[in-house]
């Protein structure tokens, strides 16, 4: 049949009533299909309800049902295959989702109940090899909104897109008495989308093996008595069809375990990258809620209220407050877009624009604060619960008995704070693995707070961690992503792992040695030990052939800090580093040998490497490290004629570790100074090299500050001024503790005190007060045009207070 005819005659071969057949098209979270599908069932009673969804996700259906079950939840599938990644696919229901009313409507009529698509095992894996081993949603409703029968009729309506196309057709109808009517309508729409989806959408690959294999459950079914099929609305057509193709058969070569979880309104979110459903779920309870309150008649008007009634509500309880005034022009425009829009009252897209055009006034973009509060508001907060007797998956089981046995109180979902002694106590240091462990994960579980950060080298001189904490619901849902890499935390943390690697790999980056070390420095944090030794062989082929020096000489930095480590970082009991440390001071050196090269561009960064290896060297953790061979690379970077920022720090780094003397560098930055053939700016260039890697000698090697102190005294007022941009930069290398000792350095050279420098005032003469009064006079006067004077006036009085 073809796609024309099917879109017409749709309406009357969704209900079979001789055949006793009756399919439910439906979008997944709608509520207004799901009030259908409710007085569906009431009136036929069938026998047997069928939902769309995997076949294995039956047995899951008594958990799913039980009285402590409170959605949103969802059905989680671990699926493995013998040669792919694993793959986590989720079945997100909430109490307005049609497939979960639907089933407890059967079971309050008694009707047999079960999911009749492909079971899960063969769910996708034609492409698994081709797709990220990312979680993945079990439905798929893209087509709802995009392509050119939605954006045609979209446009025909005065809709932006596919989702309020969809609220505009459909959950204005929500209640309908008559839900021949409205299946119907919803069958023909979805026939349309089928009909101008591309054709291997529709006859190959998966859409395809599934809707045989539910047309086959369907004929089955039939012969048993009264039988609903709920379906998603894009299959209807499918199922209409006689089946093609063999049957599934034979054991897949895959092994699939599911699990009821816990869920929350975030996840759902179509609009946050679930992939079917309707976004902002809390909106869509609300229109379920005053559905069940009001069967028989929808009050628009009441809901609107609701919605506006909460988020006011939600907002007070932050502290912000909407005025009177702003709540009654909310409504009042909502209410009439709705009906210029031709709608029995407002919905979600309404209330959207009518609060931007309410609180904004002129304010409005794509980003603006009240619509992402308003936005936030209509996504919800809403968590599910499951029976104990769902059970867990077992990255959750063993991750949840991990923070009880590290003394986390995961009792309830408090927020609660936790230090951690991380060197002094080995319970600590265990509890501290547990939570790099969950934050490696990006489980949400763990908040860092204070205390030493090892991965980037921030204060590290304390000594206790500072860690939030709170299990919950999203806990759990991270867990199951994460339950991709493995079944238990270490073995899902080295997976992370080495998945990033394989990122690193995949985007050109395979070669940087930097991201190594920090993904081994994560690894160490969460507990792993030996479990890494891939990571190590990936950096020693990564340091044989890196050409950037900066990221080396840091990976240096950091390999030292390995090679020494106790505690937390600690490498001793399981791998060796220190074969991979001297090979990256190796490699360190090796690059210095193409430093005469560096551009303008890279400059800063070679001189960054330059004093990040004299720093190691100078510095107990560098003991073991032939220092004379990188005292040879300044030699030969000296004698190549480098541009002047290298050789200065070159003669500096050779004066700071002892191999030569002061003198040397004092000659250097006078001939520098007195080059006749540089620009004024260029002759500072020396001193920018000894600043960055050794700015103590200014003030502990007197001969060089006198070659400074001399060049700048004699430098004319026209060349001083060209030369104070550079100056700045030059000088911004300094702390304040070192700008304060440079100062008395300065000071004492000039016969005096840094403080009575500063103590100066500075005498002008009576032509240059003259000019300043006249400023004064002119600037007071545009400060009154513009109505300024009064805020001046009061500006500078408090200025001048003590």
């Amino acid at each position: 049949m073809d796609n024309g005819t099917l879109i017409r005659d749709i309406r009357s071969r969704l209900f079979d009533e001789k055949g006793k057949v009756w399919l439910a098209p439906i979008r997944h979270h709608s509520p207004a299909c799901a009030a259908a599908l409710a007085a569906m069932i009431r009136e036929i009673r069938p026998s047997q309800i069928l939902v769309e969804g995997p076949e294995d996700y039956t047995r899951l259906i008594p958990d799913l049902l039980h009285p402590e079950t409170q959605p949103p939840v969802a059905i989680a599938a671990l699926v493995d295959h013998k040669d792919r990644p694993r793959i986590a696919a989720y079945f997100p229901l909430c109490a307005h989702s049609p497939e979960f009313v639907a089933l407890k409507e059967g079971k309050a009529i008694g009707a047999e109940l079960a999911f009749f698509d492909l079971s899960s095992d063969r769910f996708g894996a034609e492409d698994a090899a081709d797709l990220p081993p990312h979680p993945r949603a079990i439905q798929d409703e893209a087509a709802f909104d995009s392509g050119d029968y939605v954006r045609r009729l979209a446009e025909e309506l005065g809709c932006r897109d596919g989702f309020e196309l969809w609220d505009h057709l459909f959950e204005t109808r929500i209640g309908t008495p008559d839900w021949r009517a409205f299946f119907a309508d919803v069958g023909s729409y979805c026939a349309g989308l089928r009909a101008t989806s591309p054709s291997a959408e529709v006859t190959d690959g998966i859409n395809a093996r599934r809707e045989a294999h539910m047309a086959r459950a369907l004929q089955r079914a039939a012969g048993k008595g009264p039988v609903i099929a709920v379906i998603g609305g894009f299959h209807a057509a499918g199922l209409l069809s006689k089946p093609s193709g063999p049957a599934e058969r034979g054991k897949p070569e895959s092994m699939s375990r599911s699990y009821l979880i816990r869920y929350g309104y975030r996840e759902m979110d179509a609009l946050m990258g679930y992939g079917a459903g309707l976004p902002q779920p809390a909106w869509y309870e609300r229109l379920w809620q005053a559905h069940l309150a009001q069967p028989d008649r929808m009050d628009w008007q009441a809901v609107a209220q609701d919605v506006v009634g909460a988020f006011v509500g939600e907002m007070r309880g932050k502290g912000i407050t909407i005025a009177v005034p702003q709540q009654v022009e909310l409504l009042r425009s909502a209410q009439l877009l709705s009906r210029l829009r031709a709608r029995p009252g407002a919905l979600r897209h309404d209330l959207i624009d009518a609060l931007r055009s309410s609180l904004l006034k002129g304010e409005a973009g794509s980003l603006d604060v009240w619509s992402e509060r308003f936005l936030t508001f209509l996504q919800g907060h809403r968590l599910g619960r499951v029976p104990e007797s769902a059970g867990q998956p077992p990255l959750v089981a063993d991750a949840f008995a991990r923070a009880r046995a590290a003394g986390f109180d995961v009792t309830d979902g408090r927020r609660r704070t936790r230090a951690l002694d991380i060197r002094r106590k080995p319970a600590h240091l265990a509890a501290s693995r547990f939570a790099h462990a969950m934050s490696l994960l990006d489980t949400t579980f763990v908040q860092h707070e204070g205390g030493p950060d090892l991965i980037t080298g921030a204060q590290l001189t304390l000594l206790i961690e500072h860690w939030l904490y709170a299990w919950s619901p999203q806990v759990e849902a991270k867990l199951i992503e994460a339950s991709i890499h493995g079944d238990t935390l270490p073995a899902a943390c080295l997976g992370a792992l080495l998945a990033a690697r394989a990122d690193l790999q995949a985007e050109g980056r395979g070669g940087e040695v930097l991201p190594l070390v920090i993904l081994i420095k994560r690894g160490l944090l969460a507990g792993l030990g030996a479990e890494i030794s891939p990571l190590f062989d990936e950096l020693v082929r990564g340091l044989q052939v890196s050409a950037r020096i900066d990221d080396t000489a840091r990976a240096l930095q950091d390999l030292a800090v390995l090679h020494k480590a106790r505690g937390p970082l600690s490498l001793r009991d399981v791998l060796d580093p220190a074969p991979l440390f001297q090979a990256a001071y190796l490699r360190t050196v090796y690059l210095c040998g193409d430093l005469e090269k560096t551009g303008p561009e890279s400059l800063g960064d070679a001189l960054t490497a330059l004093r990040l290896i004299s720093d190691l060297l100078r510095d107990d953790i560098g003991e073991g490290l032939d220092a004379a061979l990188f005292d040879a690379a300044m030699v030969r970077l000296e004698q190549v004629g480098p541009p002047p920022e290298l050789l200065g720090a070159a003669l500096a780094i050779r004066i700071q570790n002892g191999y030569l003397r002061p003198e040397r560098l004092a000659e250097a930055v006078r001939g520098q100074f007195a080059g006749s053939h540089l620009e004024t700016a260029d002759q500072i260039r020396i001193l920018t090299g000894v600043m960055k890697v050794a700015p103590a000698l200014l003030w502990t090697e007197p001969q060089i500050l006198t070659a400074v102190d001399d060049f700048l005294t004699n430098v004319s007022e026209t060349d001083f001024f060209n030369l104070l941009p550079g100056l700045r930069l030059v000088f911004t290398e300094l702390s304040p503790r070192e700008t304060d000792r440079l100062a008395e350095c300065l000071a004492e050279t000039a016969g005096g005190r840094a403080v009575d420098f500063a103590a100066r005032t500075t005498q002008v003469s009576q032509s240059e007060a003259e000019i300043g009064r006249v400023f004064e006079q002119e600037f007071r006067a545009t400060l009154e045009h513009d109505g300024l004077a009064d805020w001046f006036d009061g500006a500078l009085t408090e200025s001048r207070i003590p």
